[in-house]
């Protein structure tokens, strides 16, 4: 009698076969030769930002009435049709949640899917309107992921505030209104607590930058950075040695990219080196500017690099010593939180030598764009102004075109022209904000959020009634605040498959111990009665009826 047997279509002519191995180590292959005209499917996958294998992943066939459901474990699946001659639709639902469908697919043939490069999780998107569209600026709360896993157990420490860059031309007044729509493209969901509009005035001849970027804490505290006077390097090369200049002394997109990565976003150690010459040697006093985008990762990619031995590794800086080498003067400088930002690192005192180089080490798909120094350290001279809030409105609005570089070298970008009303994948279950009014909601800091999901926008009006013009000399830029968090439905972060449990301002982590809980009062009670009453919405429908 035979020790094990395992049935596959062996000899793939759409009959399942039979392999057997005896007790003493023989193999034997029973082939199927029953003879019929049923027709059959083979498939087959490989996962991109899943494992290739595509352990448990679920392939649904439907045709006509006739329906199958079968679970990947890295080996070819058959499918008997029976008598349909055509497939009209083949789905794979992704181990990390995505959904493929494949429609009108031939029969007798062994299909392979690749899966397919699309977004799935990273933060809310900020969108102006500038006077004669809604344009894209950037992502927000990058530097706040609840529940994303970078090792066993451990966490990524989350920054629930930033500010976002606003360039005054990207921001049209309409008459005594600015207007801005927050949305959510992707697998996720956004709590915010509080949204705020700040005009900022500077004198023009200087440009204004923010200290936000995503690290580990202690966190860096609000401040802006003028800048007048830019010192950009004379000598830029990687981490093998060539020479990257042109990529990093201009605004243009081209970045130093030649590293090796996966679709995860998780690179081999590279650098990059900067020398800036004789020209920046004065006083130890120094601020690097450094406009670029990452990359970001999910839990499950992070959790495997830390698994096979080295894990995440922020980008660390390095200045030469009076020996010439290199020494790490701060273990983590901070990334961009997100797509296209601008990150500050003083330098004031790093230096250990007249030498003005500077070394960038890391292993995330980290993409560097303009970098300067600036001895421009001091607070500049601004007139900040807040612009109250109107009305702020929660409404279903769907998904904008996205731009995804095939080899993602450059920031996903979006068409808010261009909405479609489904996704790739249904919202995370769970009770979200109702639609309407939410205005009371994004005044304060006080836990009571706006919890929105895939596909969902608040729409924002803000009054400039009251708002001078810039002085004469000045120019008028903006900042928007923003308090919250955002979780992705990455099947290693902490609670990403359900919206619950909330976050709040109090805890000590996410996700947080047992003897920790959201507040429960009575005015967080009656929070919870009046806006989280509208379950997840089902944007993608199943193939058949639930009782199938």
């Amino acid at each position: 009698s035979p020790s094990s047997i395992s049935s596959a279509d062996f000899d793939r002519d759409g009959r399942v076969d039979l392999a057997l191995v005896t007790r003493q180590g023989e193999i034997h292959l029973l082939h199927n030769d029953t003879p019929g005209s049923n027709h059959w499917l083979e498939i087959s996958l490989t996962g991109v930002r899943n494992l290739s294998t595509a352990p448990a992943a679920k392939i649904e066939v439907r045709t006509g009435s006739w329906y199958q459901k079968k679970t990947y474990q890295g080996v070819p699946l058959s499918f008997g049709l029976g008598s349909f001659e055509t497939i009209d639709v083949v789905r794979i639902i992704w181990p990390n949640g995505l959904i493929q469908n494949e429609t009108q697919q031939p029969n007798r043939r062994v299909l392979h899917y690749q899966e397919k490069e699309r977004l799935s999780g990273s933060c809310p998107t900020l969108f102006t309107w500038n006077g004669r569209e809604f344009e894209f600026i950037s992502d927000m709360l990058g530097a706040a992921p609840l529940g994303f896993q970078v090792a066993e157990d451990k966490y990524l420490a989350t920054d629930h505030d930033e500010y976002v860059r606003i360039d005054g031309e990207a921001l049209a007044r309409v008459g005594d209104h600015y207007e801005i729509r927050i949305t959510e493209e992707l697998r996720e969901v956004a709590y915010l607590d509080q949204i705020q509009l700040l005009a900022v005035d500077h004198p023009k001849e200087m440009d204004i930058f923010t200290s936000d970027s995503l690290q580990s804490p202690p966190f860096p505290g609000f401040r802006l950075w003028g800048v007048k006077e830019r010192l950009y390097p004379v000598r830029a090369r990687d981490h093998g040695g060539r020479d990257v200049l042109s990529r990093v002394v201009k605004l243009d997109a081209l970045y130093p990219d030649d590293f090796r990565r996966d679709h995860t976003g998780v690179a081999e150690m590279h650098a990059l080196e900067l020398d800036f010459g004789s020209r920046a040697t004065q006083l130890n006093r120094a601020v690097l500017v450094l406009n670029g985008w990452v990359d970001w990762g999910d839990s499950s990619s992070f959790l495997r690099k830390a698994q096979e031995g080295e894990g995440m590794i922020l980008p660390y800086l390095q200045v030469k010593d009076v020996q010439g080498q290199w020494q790490t003067v701060i273990e983590e400088m901070g990334i961009p939180a997100g797509r296209p930002k601008t990150v500050i690192v003083d330098l004031t005192n790093k230096f250990l030598s007249s030498a003005r180089e500077v070394r960038i080490v890391t292993n995330l798909c980290l993409y560097w764009d303009e970098i300067f120094m600036t001895h421009d350290t001091a607070e500049p001279t601004v007139q900040m102004t807040e612009i109250p809030l109107e009305k702020a409105r929660l409404g279903f609005r769907g998904f904008s075109a996205a731009t995804i570089h095939p080899q993602r070298r450059q920031p996903e970008w979006f068409d808010y022209s261009q909405p479609n009303p489904v996704s790739m994948w249904n919202p995370t279950p769970g009770l979200y904000t109702r639609y309407g009014q939410v205005g009371e909601l994004m005044g304060a800091v006080d836990d009571r959020f706006v919890i929105m999901g895939s596909g969902d926008e608040i729409r924002l009006l803000f009054d400039a009634t009251e708002l001078p013009p810039p002085a004469k000399g000045f120019k008028r830029d903006f900042l928007l605040y923003a308090n919250g968090w955002v979780k992705d439905g990455d099947l290693n972060t902490a609670w990403g498959q359900t919206v619950e449990p909330l976050p709040f301002h109090a805890m000590s982590a996410y996700p947080y111990p047992n003897h920790e809980e959201y507040p429960q009062d009575e005015e967080h009670r009656l929070y919870q009665e009046e806006y989280n009453t509208r379950p997840a919405l089902r944007l993608i429908q199943p193939l058949v009826n639930p009782k199938f």
